[in-house]
């Protein structure tokens, strides 16, 4: 997934209000507030000082024109913080047969209501035993702060990821494929679990999931101020 436009260097000041970030532009300076994608606790992601960059809109009838998409950590990783960018890469991914599991699938599609309480899942495609398949995609942001190759999701107590897993649980009782992949979209992050240090209800919805026969993949991608590219398959752990 290429940007657009080239991203925009500045040095953020503060996230607050979930949606938004003061931050001060490195060329030319000047202070400004950004829309914050991301509805997350964002930890280790939003320290004030850190590098970030930003994407414009020349909409006029946008009330903030930047939105930032990427900060980067003391340590020098790279993350995305806009969540919205997880379903490109992930749709880019399953185009290009970057996981063997969901290599060759047909009819791809994104957005599409499923299930009995009509939720909306990511993208759904046909695969090679016809078998209808059914993602939901999640970013995964939350580096381990002693072990940062460790990656958690979520990164705050989540009805709705919880709710998501009762659904493609539904699925797979129907006898359809129902696939979590985790889109890593932090450098440093080389494997990912459930964090039941976090979201204990959440932990034991995926172990049920797991045992029902949903699938669990997680996508190591490159990060830069140009591009995001998905890379790989990572292990997924489930909680314990």
């Amino acid at each position: 997934m290429r940007f657009s436009k080239p991203l925009t260097a500045a040095i953020l000041h503060q996230r607050y209000k979930r949606f938004l970030a003061d931050v001060e532009l490195i060329t030319p300076p000047q202070q400004l507030t950004a829309h914050c994608p991301n509805t997350g606790a964002m930890t280790g992601c939003a320290e004030p000082g850190m590098r970030v960059w930003l994407s414009h809109s020349d909409n006029p009838k946008r009330k903030y024109a930047y939105t930032w998409e990427l900060a980067e950590s003391a340590s020098g990783a790279m993350i995305c913080v806009n969540t919205q960018r997880a379903n490109t890469v992930a749709g880019e991914a399953l185009t290009a047969g970057v996981i063997p599991a969901l290599a060759r699938l047909q009819q791809l599609q994104a957005e599409v209501n499923y299930g009995s309480d009509k939720r909306r899942i990511d993208w759904t495609g046909i695969d090679s035993q016809q078998r209808q398949v059914f993602i939901e995609v999640k970013s995964v942001t939350l580096a381990d702060a002693e072990q940062p190759q460790q990656g958690w999701f979520p990164d705050t107590v989540s009805k709705r990821a919880s709710d998501h897993l009762r659904s493609l649980i539904e699925m797979r009782s129907q006898g359809h494929r129902a696939v979590v992949l985790y889109v890593v979209l932090h450098s440093a992050i080389n494997q990912v679990a459930a964090a039941a240090h976090i979201d204990r209800n959440y932990a034991s919805w995926v172990n049920q999931a797991a045992a029902a026969g949903v699938e669990f993949y997680a996508l190591k991608c490159a990060i830069s101020a140009t591009e995001i590219q998905a890379l790989t398959v990572l292990p997924v752990h489930l909680a314990k």
